[in-house]
């Protein structure tokens, strides 16, 4: 009976330990703690720091950006310089320092986002037009 306790046990434990590591795969880099964001004009001047800490305005943006469709092994030449380079902050243990990600941000005439990151497991990517506009929303580009 003992030895049926500690089978179940286990076996619990295992489950358990399978669905915490799942979530935390699909967690990706972490919390996402802080966006600094600084929108950037034809010339490439850097203009209108804005720093994002809302956890409404985090969640929308990791929201957003997790349906881009990443290409990993892409090198782009982009024609013009970004709209807007963001800088995301991920919290992934209170003893460690925080991970940056940044992103530059086209947002393109046919309304969808080409997306340049720093993160090698992401690279390049192009994000649909509705999650574009959400990002454009919250960045507050024109």
């Amino acid at each position: 009976m003992k030895s049926l306790r500690k089978a179940m046990f286990l076996l619990a434990l295992g489950i358990l330990l399978a669905g915490c590591s799942a979530l935390s795969e699909e967690e990706g880099k972490g919390n996402l703690v802080r966006i600094d964001m600084q929108r950037v004009d034809k010339n490439g001047t850097k203009s209108e720091e804005r720093i994002l800490v809302e956890d409404d305005d985090l969640e929308v943006a990791q929201k957003a950006m997790g349906n881009t469709e990443w290409q990993p092994n892409t090198k782009p030449d982009m024609a013009r310089v970004e709209d807007v380079l963001a800088i995301f902050f991920y919290k992934e243990d209170k003893n460690m320092p925080e991970a940056l990600v940044q992103y530059q941000v086209w947002f393109e005439v046919d309304d969808s986002a080409t997306i340049i990151s720093n993160d090698e497991d992401e690279n390049y990517g192009k994000l649909n037009p509705e999650n574009a506009q959400i990002l454009k929303n919250l960045f507050q580009v024109d």
